[in-house]
C-alpha cells in the first residue's frame, strides 16, 4: 500500500469514528489527513495560586419610578462605603459597579388600564482580600463574615453572579482569581502544542507515513474554572480573566490545533 493509500484509508477511518471528528475538547482531539496535512488539537493546562479574593454583594432598589430605585441605591451604596470604611477598607479594598436598572414587573388592572411598571437598579459590590488575608483560613472566614454582615446591615444582598459560561457562584462566598494570568495562560499553550505535537508523530508513526513539516499552530480557545470561553462574561467591571470558588487553585487551560504536511 503507497502513501496515497495509506491516507485515503486514515481519512475513511476518520470519516466513520464520530469520537475522532468531535469538536476540540481539553480531553479530546481532531485528527485530519485530507489534503496531505494531518491536523491534531490538544488542551493543556496550568495551575496558578490564587493571588486575590473577591466578595461579592449587590445593592438593589425597587421603584415604579427609576430616579427614585437610583436614589435609594445611591443611599444603600454610601452605607455600604461607610461600613467597609468602619471596617479598615480604604477605596482601593473595594469597588462599586455603576448603576444599572431595567423594568422589574409589570401589572395590568383592566383591558383599558395602563400598566403599572416597577423599575429595579442594580450595583455589585466587590471587596477584595489578599496577601495574609489569603495565607490565613480562619482569619479570612471571621473577616469575610464580618464584612457579610456590615454590608447586609447597610442594605446590601446576596448575589449571584454568572454568564453564559459562568457557573453560578453565590455570593458570602469567596471567588479567587490571579491578577496577572498571562504566564499561565502561556505554559497552558505550550503544553497543548506538545501534546499536539506527540500525537501528530504518533499518527504519522502509526499510518507510515512522513511529516515534512509544519503549517500551522492555532489556539482555538482558553478555558477554565469558572472560564472565560468562547463569549463568555466575566465579573461586571472586573478586568481578571479566570475565576475559581477553589482557595487553592485557579485553572487555566488551552486548546491548540496544530496542522503539519506529510508525504
Amino acid at each position: 500500500m503507497n502513501r496515497i493509500q495509506v491516507a485515503a484509508a486514515f481519512a475513511l477511518f476518520l470519516s466513520i469514528s464520530p469520537g475522532l471528528r468531535a469538536q476540540p475538547k481539553p480531553d479530546s482531539a481532531t485528527q485530519d489527513t485530507r489534503d496531505h496535512v494531518i491536523t491534531v488539537s490538544r488542551g493543556g493546562e496550568a495551575y496558578a495560586k490564587p493571588d486575590l479574593g473577591i466578595l461579592v454583594m449587590s445593592i438593589r432598589s425597587t421603584a415604579p419610578i427609576t430616579e427614585e430605585a437610583v436614589a435609594e441605591n445611591g443611599r444603600k451604596a454610601k452605607a455600604v462605603e461607610t461600613a467597609l470604611s468602619n471596617l479598615g477598607f480604604t477605596p482601593q479594598g473595594y469597588k462599586i459597579t455603576s448603576v444599572t436598572f431595567a423594568q422589574a414587573g409589570a401589572t395590568r388592572f383592566g383591558p383599558n388600564q395602563p400598566d403599572i411598571t416597577a423599575y429595579e437598579a442594580l450595583q455589585h459590590v466587590y471587596v477584595f482580600f489578599e496577601g495574609a488575608d489569603l495565607s490565613d483560613v480562619a482569619n479570612l472566614t471571621q473577616k469575610s463574615a464580618a464584612v457579610i454582615e456590615a454590608l447586609r446591615k447597610a442594605g446590601a444582598v446576596p448575589a449571584n453572579v454568572g454568564g453564559p459560561h459562568l457557573s453560578t457562584v453565590q455570593a458570602g462566598l469567596i471567588i479567587y482569581t490571579v491578577k496577572d494570568s498571562a504566564p499561565y495562560e502561556k505554559q497552558a499553550l505550550q503544553q497543548a502544542i506538545a501534546r499536539a505535537k506527540d500525537a501528530t508523530q504518533d499518527i504519522a508513526k502509526g499510518t507510515g507515513v512522513e511529516i515534512t513539516g509544519l503549517r500551522n499552530v492555532s489556539s482555538s480557545f482558553l478555558y477554565g474554572n469558572y472560564g472565560p470561553r468562547s463569549g463568555a462574561i466575566t465579573l461586571e467591571g472586573l478586568s481578571y480573566r479566570f475565576y475559581s470558588t477553589k482557595s487553592d487553585e485557579v485553572e487555566i487551560g488551552a486548546n491548540a490545533t496544530v496542522e503539519y504536511d506529510f508525504k
